[in-house]
């Protein structure tokens, strides 16, 4: 089942290219995470967190777009490993803007897992498990091509036999256009 929705998002992804030639592309970094795993770094406790969240974002036709989104947070806690890992493809309609900009609503649905020590077992810590949320912003163009985007999501993950709510998650990403 992975396999098989792992390869629509990939062929979706990849018809883009078809279908929007002369249109725009972006590329982002969320800063939420990268904030809270400075935040969470404390050396005095031999505790750090490199949080990145990056993504890829490309018209397809006049006020809708798709991406992709991945999630990386390697960290360590005293001399125990943790990894965060979560991928997504997500699709975007833009109602007032045929350019990718201005407020927009969107749809995901990735994977994501996490691992603790290297060990992904739920009684560890850890879990692997199909991820989808909502999304709804505001994508503000700066010049030069350059963007800033503010966001929320409501997130739900499955994990083992049970669908799990992730709750609200704010976005705040910075990138630009190409």
């Amino acid at each position: 089942m992975f396999k098989r929705i792992f390869i629509i998002l990939l062929l979706l992804c990849l018809s883009t290219a078809v279908f929007a030639q002369e249109r725009a592309n972006s590329a982002y970094l969320d800063l939420f995470p990268l904030l809270k795993g400075f935040i969470a770094t404390d050396n005095s406790s031999d505790t750090y967190f490199i949080c990145i969240s990056a993504g890829y974002e490309r018209l397809i036709f006049s006020h809708y777009s798709v991406g992709l989104n991945l999630d990386l947070f390697p960290g360590k806690i005293n001399d125990i490993k943790f990894l965060y890992l979560g991928a997504n493809a997500f699709a975007r309609f833009y109602p007032v803007s045929e350019n990718g900009e201005n407020f927009f609503l969107g749809v995901s649905l990735g994977f994501n897992r996490q691992a603790i020590d290297g060990k992904a077992d739920a009684d560890q810590g850890g879990f692997f498990g199909i991820t989808t949320g909502l999304s709804a912003g505001y994508k503000l163009y700066i010049t030069g091509g350059f963007f800033a985007e503010m966001s929320m999501s409501y997130i739900l993950s499955k994990l083992g036999e049970s669908v799990v709510p992730l709750g609200w998650q704010g976005g705040l990403r910075v990138g630009f256009s190409f």
